[in-house]
């Protein structure tokens, strides 16, 4: 651990003595608030990463129905795969990264399933950032209904936040990431953004108020740049124009219709506001369903839950600024595209490690959940994690 961890973590902990004065030990926050300094220590991320109800406020989405079915093909992993012209042993590639879950679904037949580092397959992990592409897909139903404009702005749908750096911004420009919002998403960073977030949800408040304190740095709809609390203002107006939670739309737009295995939970503020940039919590067969959902153009059973307008509208870069290129990352709306991406190749990712990759050609999802402490070099994590990926699909023709 580097002296700056050491000595933030010190601090935190004397933080935490001077709230249990002033509180007079209110010890369900005091612990919550530990939880979250210490939830990626290295003994404790993998249980923590598939017991996160146990530390923050959550709601659960319960499973409904008859599960759909998987069919099997059992297919070995490639042995190796390439990486910038590197030979890379695929065993080598999942201890590494600590992977924690890996499924492939080619011709929605399970080819390949295991569970890492003690985990097991009932364990619900935690989205992290995939939860973005799902709040996507749940704001795409609103459009389908005609509740909203992407090209009127965030205020028009949210007046409180019209003296906020949400004031005037388009709301395509916050599905794709490019509000101008001012934000720091250094997770190493005890005093950002995404780190005071994490105490709102530990020790009680209102994200939406937090939403409504952030301000302009640059003019949107210009440049790229990741605002995690983008897909918080993107959940803001699904609730808005719905009138339901977005645990409610999850219950009966998603987890009632496309056969979903198990129960869900998504992490909450301490208002109830769901953790819409990254607090679902959700078994890795089930996040394959979701994929599948993707992979079939928003179709499940015959039934159009999305519309295939929407999926294609997600999964496109819509500007230059937001084309894939040799070593950079395109995006469509809150769902990310690979450097020379075929049609139909797509991904949700979250940090350390957690992804739903779509191969529309091929047929392909691959989801992979993991507690890997070397995300912080995303670019690099990622690419090489595509070019898995990529050779298991090969290696499925």
């Amino acid at each position: 651990m580097s002296s700056l961890l050491k000595f933030i973590k010190g601090a935190v902990l004397s933080i935490l003595v001077v709230i249990i004065i002033i509180v007079g030990f209110n010890w369900q926050s005091v612990n919550r608030l530990y939880s979250v300094i210490t939830l990626f220590d290295d003994a404790l991320i993998v249980d923590n990463f598939s017991h996160m109800n146990d530390i923050f406020f959550n709601q659960k989405i319960n499973q409904h129905g008859e599960p759909s079915a998987f069919g099997v093909n059992l297919t070995p992993l490639p042995e190796t795969f390439n990486y910038r012209n590197q030979t890379t042993h695929s065993n080598e590639f999942l201890t590494r990264r600590a992977t924690t879950a890996l499924l492939v679904l080619k011709d929605d037949n399970i080819t390949y399933e295991q569970y890492f580092l003690g985990t097991q397959s009932d364990d619900k992990r935690i989205s992290w950032s995939m939860a973005k592409s799902f709040v996507s897909i749940l704001f795409g139903m609103q459009v389908d209904a005609g509740k909203i404009d992407i090209e009127k702005s965030v205020d028009f749908y949210l007046p409180e936040l019209a003296s906020s750096g949400y004031a005037n911004v388009k709301v395509k420009h916050i599905l794709q990431m490019s509000s101008g919002v001012k934000w720091n998403e250094d997770y190493q960073d005890f005093y950002s953004d995404i780190n005071k977030m994490g105490r709102v949800l530990a020790i009680g408040g209102s994200l939406d108020k937090m939403t409504s304190e952030l301000v302009n740095q640059s003019q949107p709809g210009k440049v790229f740049r990741y605002v995690s609390m983008d897909t918080h203002v993107i959940g803001m107006i699904t609730r808005r124009v719905s009138g339901k939670s977005l645990v409610e739309l999850l219950q009966t737009n998603i987890w009632d219709k496309i056969g979903m295995q198990s129960d869900a939970y998504w992490l909450t503020d301490s208002q109830g506001s769901a953790f819409a940039l990254g607090g679902l919590n959700v078994t890795t067969r089930d996040y394959a369903r979701f994929g599948r959902l993707l992979l079939n153009n928003g179709a499940y059973n015959g039934h159009q839950i999305v519309s295939q307008a929407w999926i294609k509208a997600a999964t496109t870069a819509q500007a230059d600024y937001l084309q894939p290129q040799a070593d950079k990352l395109g995006y469509g709306y809150q769902i990310w595209l690979p450097p020379g991406a075929e049609a139909g190749e797509f991904f949700c990712v979250g940090v350390y490690g957690q992804y739903i990759y779509v191969n529309q050609q091929h047929n392909v999802v691959i989801v992979k959940n993991s507690a890997d402490l070397g995300f912080q070099d995303s670019l690099i994590s990622k690419h090489e994690t595509i070019a898995f990926f990529r050779e298991i699909v090969a290696s499925l023709e």
